[in-house]
Formats: C-alpha cells, structure tokens, sequence
C-alpha cells in the first residue's frame, strides 16, 4: 500500500490544471443513472468533476491523498459538493460497506479480482457500472503495464449481477482502450 501511495503522491504532485474528463463517460453520461455516484481511482478529479457539474451526489476515492487534496481544493473552487475517500482498493472488503451508488465509475484503472467481484455489491438496483481503461495494445506500444491492460472483450460476459450494456474497443487521444457499460439487474443477486 505505502509504495503505491508514494508513486501516486509524487505522480499527482507534479501535475497542475486538470484534463477534461474522459470521453466514454462524456458520450455515455445520458445512461448512467442519476443519483449517488462513486468515481473509484478518481486521482486529481477530472470525472469527479464532470459528475457532480452534472447533477450526481459524487464520492471520489483514490489510494492518494495528495490527488484528494488537489481535487478537494479546486472542487471548493469550482462550487461543486464531492466527498473524498482514501481508500487502499487492495483492501476492498473494506471498502464503502454501508453505501451504494447508483452509478460507480472507473477510468485508467484495472482492479485486483477482489475488487473486481464487490463491484455488482457497490451498486443499487439498475445501477450502472462505468470502466473504460487503457488495452493490450497500449501496452504493447508504450510500456504500459500488460498485467493492468484489459484484453480484448475480456469482461464481455459480465460478472455476476451485473449485464452488460456496451463494450468498445477504441482509439482516442490518450491511447488505445476498452469501455464497458454495465448494468446491475434487480431480478440478480
């Protein structure tokens, strides 16, 4: 946990201003659903940000305090409400355990299979799961960790609770990704 704090304190230091936020959420705002949102790995709060000018009660939560303190001030800044949680996601039974949002977002970001099975939990009913990350081919081009690099349709089958929406493997700016869209079903456990 301490090392991977440390990396994302100094790489969240060392920035300033703040990127606009991710364009499969942009193009996929229209289907979240409405209400409490979480942005999980938000890092300094582009998507934060984007949410809660949106209408959504937003929770950000990330392993760095520093990108907490940046996205904390400039939210105070901009007029926007965003609660901030650090959280260490290796850890994630303990991980928000007496809320759910209605929609969880996650951007740039791979999570442990622990995570990963407690996300339909996190959700309420009809709520939608949001992930978009960079793929193998960015990985193989750039150096980016292969091992936090989505495969090709790789959670196309869903987990269990939740249905899936939309996938799409695509090229922007950034780089080449995937983007999921989920849906957790109320007739699902």
């Amino acid at each position: 946990m301490e090392a991977d704090k440390t990396k994302w304190n100094e790489r969240h230091g060392c920035k300033s201003g703040h990127h606009a936020p991710d364009k499969y959420l942009i193009k996929n705002l229209s289907r979240l659903k409405p209400g409490h949102a979480l942005d999980l790995a938000c890092g300094r709060g582009r998507n934060a940000f984007y949410l809660a000018e949106n209408g959504f009660q937003v929770t950000a939560a990330d392993i760095s305090d520093t990108g907490l303190n940046v996205l904390a001030k400039e939210a105070l800044k901009r007029g926007l409400e965003i609660r901030c949680c650090e959280a260490d996601f290796d850890l994630a039974d303990h991980l928000f355990p007496l809320h759910s949002f209605d929609t969880v977002i996650i951007i740039n970001f791979k999570p442990a299979v622990k995570l990963l099975r407690m996300l339909p939990s996190l959700l309420t009913s009809n709520g939608i799961l949001l992930w978009c990350s960079y793929n193998n081919l960015q990985a193989e081009i750039s150096g980016f960790p292969i091992d936090l690099a989505l495969n090709e349709s790789e959670f196309s089958s869903g987990f269990k609770g939740l249905i899936l929406l939309d996938y799409s493997r695509f090229e922007d700016e950034t780089g080449f990704r995937d983007g999921y869209l989920f849906i957790k079903s109320q007739d699902l456990p």
